[in-house]
């Protein structure tokens, strides 16, 4: 019984104290959305929060997007790769060549499809960063 006593005094004196703080580097980064820290009290844990899922909001929209763009230049280079086959083999007999050929438009179908939703995403992440942004705008 002892124990459990110190154990939740011991919980509720750290239970206010909130000690995170920002790196350098996050510091800039929202600095470039005009967002001025200094203004911000440090020892706000909600505030803290919205910060740092706007950073990580930015993080993985950029990740997103990124892998989208890979993704869709990806998908123009195999369906052409894929009509060239296609358009070189007409004559083929045993039709190898039109076979290779619409696996490859299929392919860059399919990642043309992976892309569309990464693309998504990514503007999802931004609106729900520029949102928090205009919270602490100033």
């Amino acid at each position: 019984m002892q124990k459990v006593k110190v154990t939740l005094l011991v919980l509720l004196i750290f239970n206010n104290s909130f000690s995170q703080s920002f790196k350098n580097y996050e510091i800039k980064r929202l600095n470039m959305f005009e967002i001025n820290t200094d203004s911000i009290p440090q020892n706000n844990s909600l505030d803290y929060l919205n910060l740092k899922t706007i950073l990580v909001n930015e993080q993985k929209r950029k990740t997103n997007k990124t892998l989208a763009i890979a993704l869709t230049a990806l998908s123009a280079l195999t369906m052409t790769c894929g009509a060239k086959i296609i358009s070189s083999s007409r004559n083929d007999q045993e039709g190898l060549g039109q076979t290779i050929g619409t696996m490859f438009i299929a392919a860059g179908i399919v990642q043309l499809g992976v892309s569309v939703p990464l693309f998504v995403s990514s503007n999802k992440r931004k609106k729900d960063r520029d949102k928090l942004i205009e919270l602490y705008k100033k």
